[in-house]
């Protein structure tokens, strides 16, 4: 696939292009796994609910925070608690 040059918005965001969002089946609510590496920036569609693999590249503090948790563990928090 021929590399393509993107543009970041004020907010930060940026559009992958279509041919790169089709040869991978992106669509609307889609989730991409994003990692660091030095001057790069790696991203990994995410199939259902599956969390991407690690590999000796991987760093604990560069996944730390990619994925949430439960949805209301925020607001459940002295709930859970409650019940250890």
């Amino acid at each position: 696939m021929e590399p393509y040059i993107v543009t970041l918005t004020s907010k930060g965001q940026l559009t992958l292009p279509a041919p790169v969002r089709k040869e991978l089946g992106l669509s609307k609510g889609n989730k991409l796994f994003l990692v660091l590496d030095s001057d790069e920036i790696r991203l990994k569609k995410i199939q259902g609910k599956s969390i991407p693999t690690f590999d000796e590249k991987s760093s604990f503090l560069e996944l730390m925070g990619s994925f949430e948790g439960p949805q209301d563990l925020a607001d459940s928090h002295d709930k859970y608690l409650g019940e250890l």
